[in-house]
């Protein structure tokens, strides 16, 4: 392929790979900046993300919006696994949700990849981080 032309137009015409569904666990300000930081950063990244779900156990923030995502609570992680193919699940360090073991039981049946992220990582590394997990 030594035809200038087809290398510009190439790119341009390759699909990208379909978004990689995430659950966060959690919506404190670490949770909030980093899902910003994803869904601002689809459009260069070779691998979009799409954010199916925020889980919290405040009942108060059941039902809201968080970045276009509804909030759960803890008991509905599984199901949500499940019904939307969810690729990753994405916790951070220090996060104070508790959730059952029979829970995390039904979600380590499935394809979902489990990340724990610390407290203290800057967004950038983060974010490679969960990009690294969705690739691998």
């Amino acid at each position: 392929m030594n035809n200038p032309l087809a290398r510009i137009l190439k790119p341009l015409f390759q699909r990208k790979p379909a978004p990689k569904k995430v659950i966060f666990i959690g919506i404190d300000y670490r949770c909030f900046s980093l899902a910003k930081t994803l869904l601002d950063n689809n459009k260069q990244a070779q691998q979009t993300i799409e954010i199916t779900a925020f889980i919290d156990d405040e009942p108060w923030n059941n039902r809201t919006q968080v970045h276009g995502a509804t909030v759960f609570s803890p008991s509905e992680i599984s199901a949500l696994v499940r019904k939307h193919e969810v690729a990753l699940i994405i916790q951070i360090q220090g996060e104070s949700i508790h959730i059952a073991d029979n829970i995390w039981d039904g979600i380590l049946k499935t394809k979902a990849k489990l990340i724990t992220l610390e407290q203290d990582q800057d967004l950038a590394t983060m974010r490679e981080m969960v990009y690294q997990a969705c690739l691998a």
